[in-house]
This record gives structure tokens, sequence and C-alpha cells, in this order.
């Protein structure tokens, strides 16, 4: 299958949303449980499939109904047309895309147990060269609603947030050192419990002895316009000028939960882009999230278009 076309002007069509972050290829084995330190299990099965936290939400995205436009960097190797096959057959805008010939695609190798509980080491490859000056050449084509999160560097990111000409939604996952500025763009600021804490620390305030709650009322304080932290099978809590609402999850039994935070965050952005409010865009996000933790991987769980209703 022959990768797009890499001329950052060639392609030039309006879209919904702009999603700008890696593309990896998933290599997944399934254990009875995840091992521990130094521990030795034998697995049950292995499977390569597309995935990477930037491409996992260009697919929801658009699976959500946007037109997308997606912004990676590739090898030049076979992994790079698996990685981005389910991508290009959802016609997802992949005409801007970097191919690195130093380096491989990335590569994510994940371990999912018989809950669906999983752990991630993830090589980033050529997603390292989707740094500021790449982003930078593809400047005009930074529209709609932005998508970023972190898993390319962070002058990538940084120089996406500069070039945005319209709301930038950011998951901050993993958290990368940032400016200040770049992270009090975000509207929202998507975090789980975790990555909150990171973010709060990393804007100059210490999250000793905050609950949840405090952690978003706190990330609000220091001037972030919104924020969703997400809370896995517990839903969400949804934070901005209008307020902090407890958004839930839907009662499913679980498979694999690889992939969900990104058809969250792709989901969300989707209903974002056309003209939902941040609770609203939330609560369908939750609904598509569990749907995809019923089926096993990461894009190939998330599901058709139309699939999930836009009504709760």
């Amino acid at each position: 299958m022959p990768l797009p076309a890499t001329d950052p002007l060639e392609h030039r069509v309006s879209v919904d949303i702009t999603v700008i972050g890696s593309t990896n290829l998933d290599i997944t084995a399934t254990v009875p449980r995840l091992p521990g330190p130094g521990e030795t299990l034998l697995g049950e099965t292995l499977t390569h499939s597309p995935g990477g936290k930037g491409a996992n939400q260009a697919l929801a995205a658009s699976r959500a109904g946007a037109s997308v436009r997606f912004v990676s960097a590739v090898g030049s190797d076979a992994a790079a047309s698996q990685a981005l096959a389910l991508l290009e057959a959802d016609g997802v805008d992949l005409g801007h895309l970097l191919r690195d010939p130093a380096l491989p695609t990335g590569t994510a190798l994940i371990a999912v147990d018989a809950q669906g509980e999983n752990n991630i080491i993830v090589i980033p490859g050529a997603n390292a060269s989707l740094d500021g000056a790449a982003v930078t050449l593809r400047q005009d084509v930074v529209e709609g609603v932005v998508v970023l999160q972190g898993e390319i560097p962070a002058d990538g990111v940084d120089a996406a947030v500069a070039a945005a000409r319209g709301r930038v939604v950011l998951n901050l996952a993993p958290v990368i050192e940032l400016p200040r500025a770049a992270v009090l763009a975000a509207d929202p600021l998507v975090v789980n419990e975790h990555e909150g804490e990171l973010t709060l620390a990393q804007l100059g305030q210490d999250p000793a002895g905050l609950d949840e709650a405090g952690v978003v009322a706190a990330l609000r304080e220091q001037g972030v316009a919104s924020v969703v932290m997400t809370l896995g099978s517990r839903g969400a809590l949804v934070s901005d000028a209008a307020g902090t609402v407890e958004v839930p999850s839907v009662s499913v039994s679980a498979v694999d939960a690889t992939g969900a935070g990104d058809a969250f965050v792709g989901a969300l952005a989707a209903r974002l882009a056309a003209g939902e409010t941040l609770v609203e865009a939330a609560r369908f996000a939750a609904r598509f999230a569990a749907d995809t933790v019923t089926r096993p991987g990461a894009q190939a769980s998330y599901p058709a278009k139309g699939a999930v209703s836009f009504e709760a």
C-alpha cells in the first residue's frame, strides 16, 4: 500500500478537526495477568494493529462523525502502511504526513490481561521527527478543532498551539514539559487523575492533599479555560466557566481498555466541532469510549460511524 504524499501544501481541503500526533504499530500480547517485576509469563495471543495516541484520536474523531486531517510522522518501512491502514480506509486526510527514511515507524508493546487492564511501552521511532520545524512547515493546514497529545516532541506541540486557527484540545498524555502558555491555550485540557496532578505541578502548584475535584479546580485557577479529567469506568469531571459537572460512564463488560482514553478524546473533539457544549460532548465521548472497551484492540475496537447515538 503506497504511503500518502508528504508535501504539506499538496492537499488542502477544509476539515472539522486537525490532529497532530503520533502513529504507532501496536504489538499486543494477551496474558492471564500482568507480570510483576522480573517475572516471565506465557502469553496467549499476539496481534499487530494500528495505534499511537494521535492516530487513535484521529480515527475516533472520524468515526464520531467529523472530517479529520492527521499530521504525523512515520518511517519508510512496512509498518507504516499497517499503522495507517484504518485511517486511510476511513477517509482521514493523510496528505500532510512526514516520512522519515532514517527512523522506523513508532511501536507500542502492549500486554492485556483477562480483566482488560493493560500496560504499554512506546518506542517513538519516527514520531520524534514531528518537531517544531516539521509542524511549522505544515502550519497552513492546522485548522478547525486542533487535537494534540504528548507523544511527539514538546516543541512540536508548542508549534501546533502557535499555528492553531481554532479551539485547542490538549490531551497531555504522557505529561511532557511544555511552556506555560501552551498548556493555558488548552480548551479543554484533557487529563486523567495522575496526569492532572503532574500538569498542576508543572504549572507551579503542589497537588499534595488535593482530591480529583480539587486538582481540576486548581488547574482552572491556574488559568486553564476548561478541564476534562477522565476517570476510567467512573466517567469524567468536566469543568468550564459554566461550572463543574460529573459525567458518568456506561456500565459495560470490559474486554480491553487499550485506546479507550484516545477514543474519548477523539469523540469529544468531534462533538465540540459539531457545536456541542463541553458537557454534551463529554457525555457522548463517555458512551463512545465505553463501547470500545467491549472489543479487543485500540483502533480495531472503535465503533463504526453512527453506531453510538448522539442522544444519551
